[in-house]
C-alpha cells in the first residue's frame, strides 16, 4: 500500500485491507484481490471539496464506494445507488445552505484560485466558456468523454453561439505545469480566447452565460449557478433529469445509462446524494471528523488567512538577534501562492507590499512611508495560549495575533479583536466550541505560558481568598491599558479595600525569572499581602482564590474563565463587556457578552495557531492538546526540563551579548 493510501487509510478511519485508488492500477488490484478472497473492497477518491491549494495539499473530504467509483458511467456506483434509491429528503435543507456557501465564500474542490475576475473579463458581452480537463484523466476514459474529438467540442460551442465571444480554461494543474491538457491549446488559440490564469472555478463561471465541458465537476456547479451546460460525456450528474442540462452522447449508451439511473431529481437532491451522503469529510486543522457545512467555512477562513500572506511582507521590531522569533513567525506567514519575507529591511518593491509592527513599537518613518504609498500596516502580538515555559526565554510561541486595525491590549484605539466582540454574530456552533475550550481548560489547568507545576492547594482560614496578579511593568499592555500603574500600587490599593481578607501575590514569571522590570522585594509585598506565591501555576491559585485583581494581566481573563469574580486597573481587552468590575470604561464596548462569546472571540477567532507536532496551522483544540502533552513532559520529566532550561539560558545569553555589542 503506498504512503497516501495508507495516509488516507489512518485520517478516515477506514479499516478494510482491500483498498484502492478509483481506476488506477491500485484499485484495480483491491477489487481483483476482493474477488479472490470472496470480500469487500473501496475504491477512494478525492471528494468534491477537496482541498485549499492542489494534491499535495491536506484533504478535506474522500469518497468510499464498494460498488464501483462515481465517475465511471460504465458501470454501477454507490454514488448511483444513493441517488437512486435513499430519501434524500432530509439532506435537502443541509444541501441548500451548502450551495448558498459555496457560491458565497467561493468554494470548489481546489480553491487557490484568484478571487478577482480579470479586467478582460469584466464587460457585458455575451460569453461562453469550455472547460478543458488533463489527458488521461479516468474521468474522460470512463465517462465516455474520450469518444468525442476536442475539436468537435470547440466548433459545437461556436456554431451554437454565433453572437458570442468563446473562452477556453485551462486546467489548474495545467497551468502549474504537472499534466498536459486534453483539449489542444494551439487548436483552440484559433477560435478561442485561452484563460491560462488561476481563476476560481465559481469566479470564472459567474461570468459566463454558457458552459461546455465533458466530465469536469465545473460544468455541475455552472448548473449551481443556473448556468446552461452542454456535456459531452457522462460524469456523475447526467440522468437525473436536471434542468438547464443539454447532454451530448450516443443514444445507445444514453439508453444504457438511464436504464440505472433515469430518476428525475432536482440539483438540491442531485448535491445531497454526491457532497453530502456520498462524501466523507475530515478537519486538518482540528484534527477530527467533520461535514460540509464545517468544511466550507474552514477552507474559506484558512484561504483567507493564507491570501493575507501572499506578498512582499516586511517585519519591524522582531531584532537581529531574536533568531528563536524569525523563524516562529515563519511559521504563521505562509501564504497561498507566494510571498518574501523580510525583517528591519527598507522597502524597496511595494507592489503587494503588507508592513507587520511587533505589538507596539515606533518605526515612525516606515508608518510615514506606509501611509504617503498606502501599504497596509498590521500588528503582531503573541496570542494567549503560547507556549510552555517564557517567551523570554526564547521559547517559540504557538500562537500568534495580525491585526489591521490596532492591537488586543491597546484600548486607545479599535482592534481587531475589539472589532470582533463588539459585531460578531457567535452561532450555536461557536459557544459550544467555546464551552468544550472552557472546560478543557479548566480541567487541563492551560494557561498562557503554562511554566510552573500544578498543585492542589489549600487554605484553612476562614476568609475570602483575594489573589492579586502582577504584571511586567515596562510591557505594553500596562502602558497603553494601565496607565503605567506599578505592581506596589496595584498591591496597596487592593490592601486598602480587602485588607481583613487573605490576600495572596503572585508576581509575573517573567519578573522572577529577571528577565523583565517589575520587581518588589518580597518583604516589601509582604507588607501588603499574607502571602507571596511564585512557584505554583497561575491555574491552581485561580482554582482556590474567590476573587482576582489586576490591571490588565491575561489572569484576569483566565479567572473569567473559572468563574472568578475579576477586578480590573485598567482596560484589558475583556473589561467593559459585563464580567468584570472596572476601575475604567471604554465608551466603545457596550455589548454585553456571555464568558463563551468571550471565549469565542479571543481564543478561536482572533489569534492563528500552530501545531506543536507539525508547525502547521492547527485550530485552538489541537494546540492546547498538544501543550498539555508538552506541559506533562516538561513537569515530569526532568532530563527533559534541564535541557529545556539549558537551552533557553543558552539562548538568552546570546541575545544580551549580541544586544550590548549591538548597542555599542
Amino acid at each position: 500500500m503506498n504512503k497516501k493510501l495508507k495516509q488516507i487509510k489512518n485520517t478516515f478511519e477506514i479499516k478494510n485491507e482491500f483498498i484502492g485508488w478509483g481506476r488506477k492500477k491500485s484499485g484495480l488490484k483491491a477489487v481483483e484481490f476482493a474477488k479472490k478472497n470472496n470480500a469487500s473492497f473501496f475504491l477512494l477518491e478525492d471528494g468534491f471539496i477537496r482541498s485549499i491549494g492542489l494534491g499535495e495539499d491536506e484533504s478535506f473530504s474522500i469518497v468510499k464506494d464498494d460498488i464501483g467509483i462515481y465517475y465511471d458511467a460504465t458501470a454501477p456506483s454507490k454514488l448511483e445507488k444513493i441517488l437512486k434509491e435513499e430519501d434524500l429528503s432530509e439532506n435537502l435543507d443541509t444541501a441548500k445552505k451548502a450551495i448558498e456557501l459555496i457560491i458565497d465564500k467561493k468554494i470548489s474542490k481546489y480553491n487557490n484560485g484568484y478571487l478577482i475576475l480579470p479586467k478582460y473579463l469584466q464587460n457585458s458581452e455575451k460569453k461562453v466558456l469550455i472547460v478543458a480537463q488533463t489527458k488521461g484523466d479516468m474521468s474522460l476514459k470512463y465517462g465516455y468523454a474520450d469518444d468525442f474529438d476536442d475539436k468537435e467540442i470547440i466548433l459545437k460551442a461556436i456554431n451554437d453561439n454565433p453572437d458570442a465571444k468563446i473562452y477556453l480554461k485551462v486546467h489548474p494543474d495545467v497551468i502549474a505545469g504537472n499534466k498536459k491538457s486534453n483539449i489542444d491549446i494551439e487548436f483552440a488559440k484559433k477560435y478561442c480566447e485561452i484563460i491560462d490564469e488561476n481563476i476560481h472555478p465559481i469566479v470564472l463561471l459567474e461570468a459566463f452565460d454558457k458552459v461546455y465541458t465533458q466530465t469536469s465537476q465545473m460544468g455541475f456547479e455552472a448548473l449551481l449557478l443556473n448556468k446552461e451546460v452542454h456535456i459531452f460525456g457522462a460524469p456523475f450528474y447526467v440522468g437525473w433529469g436536471i434542468e438547464n442540462l443539454k447532454w451530448n452522447l450516443d443514444e445507445n449508451i444514453k439508453k444504457e445509462i438511464l436504464k440505472r439511473r433515469g430518476k428525475k431529481l432536482s440539483i438540491e437532491e442531485v448535491f445531497a446524494g454526491a457532497y453530502i451522503k456520498y462524501t466523507e469529510y475530515y478537519n486538518p486543522y482540528k484534527k477530527q471528523k467533520s461535514d460540509i457545512i464545517d468544511t466550507i467555512n474552514t477552507i474559506d477562513k484558512y484561504r483567507n488567512i493564507y491570501m493575507k500572506n501572499d506578498g512582499n511582507l516586511y517585519f519591524y521590531g522582531v531584532n537581529i538577534f531574536n533568531i528563536w522569533k524569525k523563524n516562529s513567525i515563519r511559521s504563521f506567514f505562509k501564504p497561498l501562492t507566494k510571498n518574501k519575507i523580510y525583517f528591519d529591511k527598507k522597502i524597496k518593491n511595494i507592489e503587494n507590499a503588507k508592513i507587520f509592527i511587533w505589538g507596539k513599537k515606533k518605526f515612525d518613518e516606515v508608518e510615514k512611508f506606509a501611509k504617503e504609498k498606502n501599504i497596509p500596516i498590521f500588528r503582531v502580538e503573541d496570542g494567549f495560549i503560547r507556549s510552555v515555559t517564557l517567551g523570554s526565554d526564547l521559547t517559540k510561541a504557538y500562537s500568534l495575533v495580525v491585526d489591521s486595525r490596532g492591537i488586543y491590549f491597546d484600548p486607545t484605539s479599535e482592534s481587531d479583536l475589539e472589532w470582533i466582540l463588539n459585531n460578531y454574530e457567535f452561532d450555536e456552533d461557536l459557544i459550544n466550541r467555546a464551552k468544550k475550550i472552557k472546560e478543557y481548560l479548566i480541567e487541563k489547568k492551560i494557561s498562557k505560558y503554562n511554566i510552573h507545576k500544578d498543585k492542589k492547594l489549600s487554605f484553612n482560614i476562614d476568609k475570602k481568598i483575594v489573589l492579586i496578579v502582577g504584571q511586567v511593568e515596562d510591557d505594553a499592555s500596562i502602558i497603553y491599558g494601565g496607565s503605567s500603574m506599578s505592581n506596589l500600587e496595584l498591591l496597596k490599593k487592593v490592601y486598602e479595600k480587602r485588607k481583613d481578607e487573605y490576600i495572596i501575590y503572585k508576581p509575573h514569571p517573567d519578573v522572577v525569572a529577571g528577565n523583565r522590570k517589575g520587581n518588589i522585594p518580597k518583604n516589601e509585598a509582604l507588607k501588603y499581602a499574607n502571602e507571596v506565591i511564585e512557584d505554583i501555576s497561575l491555574p491552581s491559585l485561580l482554582d482556590v482564590c474567590d476573587e482576582v485583581h489586576t490591571i490588565t494581566s491575561l489572569s484576569g481573563f483566565e479567572a473569567l474563565i473559572r468563574g472568578k469574580k475579576v477586578y480590573t486597573y485598567g482596560m484589558p481587552f475583556y473589561a467593559g463587556w459585563g464580567l468584570t468590575i472596572d476601575e475604567k470604561k471604554c465608551k466603545r464596548r457596550k455589548r454585553k457578552l456571555s464568558i463563551e462569546e468571550l471565549i469565542a472571540g479571543a481564543y478561536i477567532i482572533y489569534p492563528r495557531y500552530i501545531s506543536v507536532k507539525t508547525n502547521k496551522f492547527c485550530e485552538v483544540e489541537v494546540l492546547i492538546e498538544e501543550l498539555e502533552e508538552l506541559k506533562k513532559r516538561y513537569n515530569n520529566d526532568n532530563i527533559y526540563k534541564l535541557l529545556t532550561n539549558i537551552r533557553n539560558n543558552f539562548f538568552r545569553k546570546i541575545q544580551l551579548v549580541g544586544k550590548v555589542l549591538f548597542e555599542k
